[in-house]
């Protein structure tokens, strides 16, 4: 590429999927392509998704460039051409692609056929490399589009032979990745894998000192076993986790399960895990001990459970093997140091940390004999170790062991009452922090504020610099020093610290006197991120990604909320919980979103008009969802005129919209129809497609409530096809769930089982096992309907693995009740052999039955 041409990036650099097609006759169709590759986390590159100042061959040629798989969609039209073009820019597309695989979909009927189009097609048929199809809509585009990229990108790039069967999806892993091998553990990893296997072993308990390596052990031990666990292994850090009362939402919370006010998370956590076979790997329980027995309870409810936990102590309960992580092995005195230097152990850690700073750093028979001293004065911390490796990027080991000799010993101050290898972890962290210029020092105390990891921007607005890349020298010579790490990874630049090391920074932060004005830079900076970050809370679907960086960010959005509400910046609070509360609803978190309207409400009197109206809007809101009706309605009946009277138009859309859903439940279907024309005129005055779909699918439950099918069908559809337009998750399984009861009570079982598979695919696709076990269970009733009670039972107990009692209430509050009646009443105990395969089932094995059977 010439130095003068311009370079035209496509919307996103991860894997890309081209969809060429006409843009007017086939809008649902391309809409239905970018939803199936979107869910399939891949990048569907579009010509109408971004403008660009260039001509438009310019723009789908670059695009086409940097794609790696091309899929045509066409139906009559053959396209326009461009000025003395003598041909289409749809078959300019499709013969720039020739070094793509192609998938080809080919709408029918086409009585209006272009043909010149025809002419095209029938070269694209006659091309043995292309995948070519017939469809009929855009429902059976996105599904068969989701299946061929599916089968295309496994037979290109893992193939396998084809006598071999496909291996049953794992269930998805949740281990962070270690940014280093594991040294000098052979002898441990042997015992506890002994240990973990042993079926009368259910709790392990990994106990030593801050910086002993347990949590590093931990993660190899789960990498290790991930394949001995039928439903594999999770991770669980607690480090963030400051009550103990926290801990049974904080495990909910890392499974994937939704949590709701005035319902102990722990009945969730056994349900969920009651029938699976898994190692839960639990990091940092010793300042939560006293939580100790919630570990007990999911052990004794689910027996397919061990449990791997990292502690600095015991947790004292029944059947806990308690294994003390010992330091590693450091040389003996009487030993040769060049030897000791290359055996398997915490002098072989420090050369590898210390060849990771200095790529020319060598072991000499001078500094051996420094190197196997430095580790012994550090009673063989790896912690210690790595800290100490780290300054050979400016110093040699022999002027290392001289500072480590004359400051160690003189630096642990009130601490003598901690154990002698605490002591020494601790003056190795203060010696590390001594011997960094003020400025870092400063940056060092300052960053302890961050409750997880944080990114550049986050660390410039806490360190309160202003250019982005102030202070970077600085922060680099903090993780070279092994004070502050760096997460890997290919996104953004991320950076953490450990627990022991973060407590350290806070001490100094309290020394420095700038503690108020660095929290406030923190909570500030979060509370800018997440206005910025989160979308519109009436847009929500329309950027699910927006939700996942909040995600990544919840400890620190947590942090701040904390220190707003605790410092009584109630304003800000409200804020905050303002543009996090989708993240609260849509992601399970709901508990927290209530614990914190409860905190503000105490101090409600404080609060403007405005963050008043909003907050007690909050809470009624987060009552609607999770099923407390009545305080829901209280609340929200309370909200609506503070909401009219200040002109808040998008929570006065919002909050009309649940109070005319719950007035359809009491069959108050005039006030219903009044609050939800309020909400449909606002939120087409404020372009708010998304509340709009849900508005016709809550309509819809009008004429279904009075007996007339085809109208309510008529309304969800409306829905659906908004949300699908809007590529919105809960819209789109809300109104294909409604849609299969209108077509059951209307006497059409099969409509109903299509609309099920729908959405149970749309749930599967965005691992929504909650939404899918609701699916499963329907699909169930109609198979008990028509006698497969086989096949009823198998169905019905893989949804009860799935669901949580919370899981599904999102949903719940959005969808009409399934159709009493119309089949036997299941008793699993007549049929042990499909119950048994039910709960065997994953998320992936129960789709699978669940399609496959009704073929």
């Amino acid at each position: 590429m010439s130095a003068a041409r311009n370079v035209i990036h496509t919307p996103d650099r991860r894997l890309r999927v081209f969809v060429s097609s006409t843009l007017e006759e086939l809008e649902p169709e391309r809409l239905a392509v970018r939803d199936a590759i979107s869910r399939m986390r891949l990048v569907p590159v579009m010509f109408e998704l971004g403008a660009r100042p260039h001509a438009p061959r310019d723009v789908y040629r670059a695009y086409l460039e940097q794609s790696q798989l091309f899929i045509g969609v066409y139906w009559e039209s053959y396209g326009w051409l461009g000025p003395d073009a003598s041909i289409s820019g749809l078959e300019d597309e499709y013969r720039m692609s020739g070094h793509l695989p192609k998938l080809i979909y080919v709408k029918s009927p086409a009585p209006n056929r272009d043909p010149r189009l025809t002419a095209l097609l029938d070269r694209i048929r006659d091309d043995a490399r292309v995948s070519y199809r017939h469809f009929h809509s855009a429902d059976e585009l996105r599904r068969v589009v989701g299946e061929d990229i599916a089968l295309l990108l496994t037979e290109r790039f893992n193939p396998r032979p084809a006598q071999q069967a496909e291996p049953e999806p794992l269930p998805r892993d949740e281990l962070p990745i270690p940014p280093n091998p594991l040294l000098g553990r052979t002898g441990e990893q042997h015992a506890l894998r002994e240990l973990l296997t042993d079926r009368d072993v259910r709790l392990v308990t990994l106990i030593g000192p801050g910086g002993v390596g347990k949590t590093r052990l931990a993660m190899e031990l789960g990498s290790e076993l991930r394949d001995t666990f039928a439903d594999g292994v999770r991770f669980v850090d607690l480090s963030a986790v400051t009550d103990p009362d926290l801990v049974p939402a904080a495990l909910a919370q890392s499974l994937g399960l939704r949590t709701v006010p005035n319902r102990p998370p722990i009945d969730d956590l056994v349900t969920y895990l009651r029938n699976r076979s898994l190692l839960l790997v639990v990091d940092n329980m010793e300042h939560v001990a006293e939580a100790s027995p919630v570990l007990g309870a999911v052990l004794s409810a689910a027996s397919g459970v061990t449990i791997l936990a990292t502690s600095r102590v015991p947790l004292r309960l029944t059947g806990e093997h308690v294994f003390t992580v010992p330091p590693l092995p450091v040389p003996t005195l009487n030993e040769d140091p060049t030897a000791a230097v290359r055996r398997d152990g915490a002098a072989r850690l420090f050369v590898e940390r210390a060849r990771a700073v200095k790529a020319d750093f060598a072991v000499s028979p001078e500094n051996a004999v420094a190197i196997a001293e430095i580790v012994r004065r550090l009673d063989g911390l790896p912690l210690a170790v790595e800290l100490a490796a780290a300054k050979v990027r400016v110093l040699t080991p022999q002027a290392l062991l001289n500072r480590l000799t004359s400051r160690l010993g003189t630096l642990t101050g009130g601490a003598r009452d901690l154990p002698t290898r605490q002591r020494t972890l601790r003056d190795a962290i203060a010696w590390s922090y001594q011997l960094l210029p003020r400025r870092e020092q400063e940056l060092f105390a300052r960053l302890g504020v961050f409750a997880g990891g944080f990114d550049l921007d986050a660390a410039r607005a806490v360190a309160g610099v202003p250019a982005r890349y102030a202070g970077l020298d600085a922060l680099t010579s903090l993780v070279e020093s092994s004070l502050v790490k760096q997460e890997t990874g290919d996104r953004e630049p991320r950076f953490t610290m450990l627990g022991i090391i973060r407590d350290f920074a806070l001490e100094q932060l309290r020394d420095f006197g700038d503690w108020k004005d660095t929290h406030d830079r923190h909570a500030r900076h979060f509370l800018e991120f997440a206005e910025r970050t989160s979308p519109p809370l009436g847009r929500t679907a329309a950027n699910p990604e927006s939700l996942n960086l909040l995600e990544g960010e919840q400890d620190n959005l947590r942090a701040a909320m904390t220190w707003f509400i605790d410092t009584d910046q109630l304003e800000d609070a409200v804020r905050l919980g303002w543009v996090v509360w989708a993240l609260w609803w849509l992601r399970g978190r709901s508990d927290e979103g209530a614990r914190n309207i409860e905190r503000v409400l105490e101090k409600a009197d404080a609060l403007s008009p405005k963050a008043y109206a909003r907050l007690i809007f909050g809470d009624g809101a987060m009552s609607f969802i999770t099923g407390q009706l009545v305080r829901g309605r209280m609340q929200l009946e309370r909200a609506l005129p503070l909401l009219r009277e200040i002109g808040d138009e998008d929570a006065t859309a919002r909050t009309a919209g649940m109070l005319g859903q719950l007035a359809l439940a009491r069959g108050d279907y005039d006030l219903a129809r009044e609050l939800l024309e309020e909400t449909r005129q606002i939120s087409e005055r404020l372009g708010e497609e998304w509340m709009i779909a849900l508005y016709y699918t809550r309509l819809g439950l009008v004429p279904l409530g009075e007996g007339d099918f085809a109208a309510a069908t008529a309304q969800f559809a409306d829905g659906l096809r908004l949300a699908r337009k809007t590529n919105d998750h809960l819209g789109e399984v809300v109104a294909l769930y409604s849609l299969a009861v209108a077509a059951l009570a209307g006497g059409d079982a099969d409509t109903a089982a299509t609309s099920l598979e729908s959405g149970l695919r749309v749930s599967a696709q965005v691992g929504d096992e909650a939404g899918a076990g609701l699916f499963l269970e329907a699909m169930a009733n109609l198979a008990a309907r028509t006698g497969a009670t086989q096949r009823a039972v198998r169905l019905v107990a893989a949804a009860r693995k799935l669901q949580t009692v919370t899981g599904a209430a999102w949903m719940r509050a959005y969808v009409p009740a399934w159709p009493d009646g119309g089949g036997p009443e299941l008793d699993a105990r007549l049929h042990p052999e499909a119950w048994a395969q039910g709960t065997a089932d994953n998320l992936g094995s129960a789709v699978a039955y669940a399609l496959e059977a009704r073929r």
